[in-house]
């Protein structure tokens, strides 16, 4: 999927920004005047942006000038040591100074995790910023190089944003549907990627590979490309510099809408990373436990138990009960997203697939958080003035889709249990809004793509 980010061209700012943040400091040279007696004074001088209290109190209404410097000169980064892929070979570690000062002249290209110090250079597009998106972000990498630079083709089992600042990045790509001929010959599954040259198949060496389907698009400054996890992809960078932040986040297999009414005008088109943080490491066996339900239908326990092919049986009942948090014999959606994932890969490491010891069978485990006091309907109905709270530990939460099956009532649409589709009406009012909101031109096809996209 290839869009233009025209409705955030704010990115003009991260092209002017990183570059500064970036640059290395120049060495202080004396000023020699032939126009003044006195030697010059300095001008306050401090190593980040100052917030707005301190830049009134000490300088605006003061009146004086100030200094401000936003870089990471000798902040280590990790860097590749070949400008054409070569997995064999282990990074290496320089200062942001010391990259700089040699990567257009050497076998150098930085690829980088911007956390810490860094994680300020991140600024995430609207279209993650809430639905559950802004809780699935897993790492965000700053990409810099010189001339021609490319990857080997490969695979990430992550869901992929990837934003052009500076330069081209000239990107081939091929479905996970051919997952079986893509494979079937060179290919390292520990690495996840060929062996193939892409630029010059071997016909005899690649056969299946060789006539398969692949789409191909051009990347320029300003671009954006979301790239589905588990699509093979070759990555071919251009330019004297080129630059791109990718933002890696966890499969999502369910849409909150509800989240997004509440929040989508509240932020900007482009939010700092600090905003949202990076979730757990480990939403990825989330996601890859959903991979296995998510096209069940009703998730009731035996649908569960069969689903799953880790664990005992035993184990995978008592996993169902530590996360069934309205105890309605069915799970919701927001009953798979709402347990708490780090304690389940410590308490059900064999449900995931995982090495460890299991809890105690004669323990209880829940792994969601207590349910929240709400008001009974029939109270809010009958005594509209009454401020009595009653506990709904067995009453249908208005937070959660789910329904009990022993109520003789479907679950809502937004609930995997009920396996639904949307509706006409549905479509309709998804179609017209998109078209009130976006003047993108969007193009889809379901023909190979046989020439460049280019902007």
């Amino acid at each position: 999927m290839y869009c233009s980010v025209k409705n955030i061209l704010n990115f003009v700012l991260l092209i002017c920004f990183l570059p500064c943040c970036l640059s290395q400091t120049p060495k202080a040279k004396p000023y020699k005047s032939k126009h003044f007696l006195t030697p010059p004074r300095g001008v306050t001088l401090i190593g980040k942006i100052s917030n707005p209290a301190v830049f009134y109190g000490h300088f605006v209404h003061p009146s004086k000038p100030l200094w401000m410097r936003k870089k990471y000169p000798n902040e280590p980064v990790k860097v590749e040591t070949s400008k054409k892929e070569d997995r064999s070979k282990p990074p290496t570690w320089l200062t942001i100074n010391q990259f700089l000062s040699y990567y257009t002249s050497e076998e150098l290209y930085l690829v980088h995790s911007l956390d810490g110090k860094m994680s300020d250079m991140v600024l995430v597009p609207q279209n993650l910023h809430c639905g559950g998106f802004q809780k699935m972000i897993q790492q965000a990498v700053l990409w810099l190089g010189s001339g021609e630079i490319q990857s080997v083709l490969h695979y990430d089992e992550l869901d992929n944003m990837l934003c052009m600042l500076e330069g081209q990045k000239h990107v081939i790509l091929i479905d996970k549907a051919h997952k079986a001929d893509v494979e079937a010959e060179g290919f390292v599954e520990a690495g996840g990627y060929s062996l193939v040259d892409v630029d010059n198949i071997d016909r005899k060496k690649f056969p299946k590979l060789y006539n398969i389907e692949w789409y191909e698009v051009l990347l320029n400054q300003g671009d954006c490309l979301f790239l589905p996890r588990g699509w093979y992809h070759r990555m071919k960078s251009r330019g004297h510099r080129h630059m791109a932040i990718n933002i890696w986040f966890a499969h999502l297999h369910w849409f909150d809408s509800d989240n997004c009414s509440i929040i989508q005008d509240f932020y900007k088109p482009l939010e700092p990373i600090s905003t949202f943080g990076f979730a757990s490491p480990n939403e990825v066996y989330r996601s890859k436990l959903l991979d296995k339900l998510v096209d069940k239908g009703f998730i009731i326990k035996d649908v569960l138990i069969s689903a799953l092919d880790t664990g005992t049986v035993e184990r995978r009942s008592k996993f169902f009960d530590a996360v069934n948090k309205y105890k309605d014999g069915v799970l919701s959606w927001s009953e798979m997203y709402g347990f708490n994932i780090d304690k389940a890969l410590a308490k059900f490491p064999d449900i995931f697939g995982l090495p460890g010891n299991v809890a105690d069978d004669t323990e209880e485990v829940i792994l969601y958080d207590p349910i929240i006091d709400v008001p009974s309907l029939e109270d809010n109905e009958e005594n509209s003035d009454d401020d009595e709270i009653v506990t709904g530990s067995s009453d249908i939460q208005p937070d959660d889709p789910g329904i009990a099956l022993s109520q003789g009532v479907f679950p809502l649409p937004d609930d995997p249990a009920s396996g639904s589709t949307n509706t006409k009406e549905d479509l309709d009012t998804f179609n017209s809004t998109t078209e009130n909101n976006s003047n993108e031109n969007i193009i889809t096809t379901n023909k190979p793509l046989k020439k460049k996209i280019e902007l």
